[in-house]
């Protein structure tokens, strides 16, 4: 397998975001601004992306990004449930994600590759990557609510699907590797999905005004 500057820019991305959201809860001892439907869909995206016989292929931090991804998803999924469950904002996080794993479910069985288990789950956590980022959408639109360390999580996250897409592109350009279609296609919807809010960011970042996103 060859990588490239691209893919590990984009890797080591996630992992920023994945840290400045536990940050943000366990230093402001809240999880106000976060969705926890957003958190339940990647951890559907991990589980049936990840435990399967490639967990503890090389190299070896990708294995660790895996396991981090996992227990982090977890712990926030739990901390919301438990220790900061007065600061959780359910009534609005409300957006319906069966609706979502649903439309995942029949995209994946129009665009697998085959019928094998760890195929279609693979497939599967593809598309449901693509659209997990939509609760937690939903809910700072709603809310209007977003301090520095929300729009930073949510702002590596989209940079880390820009570099993977751009390092798709990359391998196409040089013949070092092909992308399947579906891969383009979730990767490209989700990165579209996050331009907006990456679009807003850097606008207010550039005038230092304070970030909104429009309503």
């Amino acid at each position: 397998m060859r990588w490239n500057i691209f893919r590990y820019i984009a890797d080591f991305s996630h992992l920023i975001s994945s840290l400045l959201l536990l940050y943000k809860m366990f230093s402001s001892h809240s999880c106000s601004g976060i969705s926890f439907q957003t958190h339940l869909l990647y951890l559907v995206v991990f589980v049936t992306r990840y435990l399967n016989s490639d967990l503890l292929n090389p190299p070896l931090y990708n294995i660790l990004f895996k396991f981090f991804y996992l227990i982090s998803t977890l712990v926030v999924l739990v901390s919301m449930r438990t220790v900061f469950r007065k600061t959780y904002k359910k009534k609005h996080d409300n957006f319906r994600i069966i609706f979502v794993i649903l439309i995942c479910g029949v995209a994946t069985g129009a665009t697998t590759k085959s019928y094998s288990m760890e195929e279609v789950l693979w497939t599967f956590s593809l598309w449901a990557e693509a659209f997990a980022i939509l609760p937690q959408l939903f809910l700072l639109q709603r809310t209007q609510r977003i301090d520095v360390m929300t729009h930073e999580y949510i702002f590596f996250l989209g940079v880390y699907r820009l570099f993977y897409v751009i390092n798709w592109v990359y391998k196409a350009t040089t013949m070092t590797g092909r992308t399947p279609y579906v891969v383009w296609t979730t990767g490209v919807i989700q990165t579209l999905l996050y331009a907006d809010f990456i679009y807003y960011y850097i606008k207010a970042l550039v005038k230092g005004t304070e970030f909104a996103l429009p309503r």
